[in-house]
């Protein structure tokens, strides 16, 4: 799943797979895959995943059971 750069979302997202977000998130994440936050990419809410690689902002907790690059 993708959120291009351009793209605003007002809303919690729940996946079983990965998420790449290059756009902005207004809201929660839970996933059970991996979370990439590129370097425009912004979520403003809380982060739960298995593996996150953050270039991008991210205002609120993180919570990663496996790895965080």
């Amino acid at each position: 799943n993708l959120i291009g750069l351009g793209t605003q979302i007002i809303g919690d997202i729940i996946s079983a797979g990965d998420v790449r977000i290059d756009g902005s998130l207004n809201g929660n994440i839970k996933l059970n895959g991996r979370l990439v936050v590129g370097p425009n990419g912004k979520i403003e809410g809380n982060v739960i995943c298995q593996n996150a690689d953050i270039s991008g902002e991210v205002k609120g907790t993180v919570e990663v059971v496996e790895m965080l690059a």
